[in-house]
């Protein structure tokens, strides 16, 4: 016999919660839905990699309805379950959005936070400084890719930052090790090849390149047309680069 958490966390009531947050999204409430899933998460006893993917998917939702980041003042200094919801919110909306100013900004003024040290907020620092071409941005990856509450979720946001670290030297190394490891963990979706496939390029490495990328479009699923078209722009980057090179040759 399962556990009480495990009861409430029946797939039904999954789904029905779930449905239920995403309804309040498109209801376009201002911050109603984040209240709702703190509650929620309280309600079904979410795990933190459960409240963090939840969250991250949410977050993408409410982006791609265009709404605002919900930046609630008083919240993310709130001591339960709410202030966790809303630095994931919040830092996966900046992500997103590849606004590495105001995510740092945002961090800053909520470093107070009892969950501040939290690894999925600690890797929205590692992206902020990766992107923002800040000191001690590679210190701050190595120290959350060494935090014992690191899981996928946290991963990707810090794989991210990595792709975006365009002016650092050893970014394709970086990228390349972490995309291994994630693929080795089987944390791997299609964002995972796509980004070692940019660090192939980047290394000349380009059958393995053109694997990697075609391998994400063939495990994307359909509709998520965004996403295809970065896959698309990542392809013909290598096309690009194997032309580049063949010219330099000639």
């Amino acid at each position: 016999m399962g556990s009480p958490a495990e009861a409430r966390q029946s797939p039904d009531n999954v789904q029905a919660a779930l449905a239920s947050l995403e309804r309040s999204i498109e209801c376009g409430t201002p911050n109603r839905w984040i209240e709702e899933l703190a509650q929620t998460a309280d309600d079904l006893e979410f795990s933190v990699p459960q409240l963090r993917s939840i969250a991250t998917n949410l977050a993408w939702i409410s982006r791609r309805l265009g709404q605002p980041t919900p930046t609630v003042r008083g919240y993310c200094t709130d001591p339960g379950t709410l202030g966790r919801v809303h630095l994931y919110v919040c830092g996966q909306r900046f992500r997103f959005d590849f606004n590495f100013t105001d995510l740092s900004s945002f961090l800053a003024e909520h470093g107070g936070s009892p969950y501040a040290g939290d690894a999925l907020v600690q890797s929205f620092s590692a992206f902020a400084k990766l992107g923002a071409r800040q000191p001690g941005a590679v210190a701050q990856l190595d120290h959350v890719l060494k935090l014992p509450d690191l899981d996928n979720r946290a991963r990707h946001v810090c794989l991210a930052g990595i792709w975006s670290a365009h002016t650092l030297p050893e970014q394709a190394t970086l990228l390349l090790s972490l995309a291994d490891d994630m693929i080795g963990l089987s944390g791997a979706d299609g964002t995972v090849f796509f980004r070692r496939a940019a660090a192939y390029r980047m290394m000349g490495r380009f059958s393995e390149a053109l694997d990697d990328i075609d391998y994400a479009f063939s495990i994307l699923p359909s509709g998520n047309n965004e996403v295809h078209q970065d896959y698309l722009r990542e392809r013909q980057l290598i096309g690009l680069a194997i032309q580049m090179q063949g010219t330099a040759e000639l």
